[in-house]
């Protein structure tokens, strides 16, 4: 079902009424808007949210809370390197300086043939796959360790 919706703009001391178009499925309570700014942006737009009361849907829905606005967000930015920095250089800055500076040549190696691109992705998953995997085994040992010593 498509909607226009109105949005009121003050241009040049004049209150201008700018409509948009903005589709939702009930089903599916997806909602797209023709200016594009959770697209752009990653945040619902006024007109989306409009269109979301008139059907009762009172709660955003899941798939358009991004996870860069949840609480759970690992904060990747914390391994790159700024001017306040310089005298830091513990044990994980190291490794991840090291990594980043070793994948970023076997990339170069091997971008510029498609094949060779896509095995590089594969691989890396796969990596990806199983050092989560070794993780989770870690955190498991960890938690049964913690068990058992509270039990005795």
């Amino acid at each position: 079902m498509c909607m226009k919706v109105e949005e009121e703009k003050l241009v040049n001391d004049t209150i201008i009424c700018v409509p948009y178009d903005v589709c939702f499925d009930r089903s599916t309570q997806e909602v797209r808007c023709e200016c594009n700014i959770f697209e752009s942006l990653g945040v619902l737009c006024c007109h989306c949210l409009a269109v979301f009361h008139p059907y009762k849907v009172y709660k955003v829905p899941t798939c358009y809370v991004l996870p860069r606005w949840s609480k759970k967000i690992k904060h990747k930015h914390t391994y790159v390197k700024s001017s306040h920095d310089v005298s830091r250089s513990d044990e994980s800055h190291v490794a991840f300086r090291g990594l980043c500076a070793h994948l970023y040549n076997v990339a170069q190696e091997f971008v510029s043939d498609h094949d060779e691109t896509a095995l590089l992705y594969a691989a890396l998953e796969e990596t990806r796959a199983k050092l989560a995997a070794h993780c989770a085994k870690k955190r498991f040992e960890s938690v049964v360790e913690t068990h058992t010593s509270i039990g005795s």
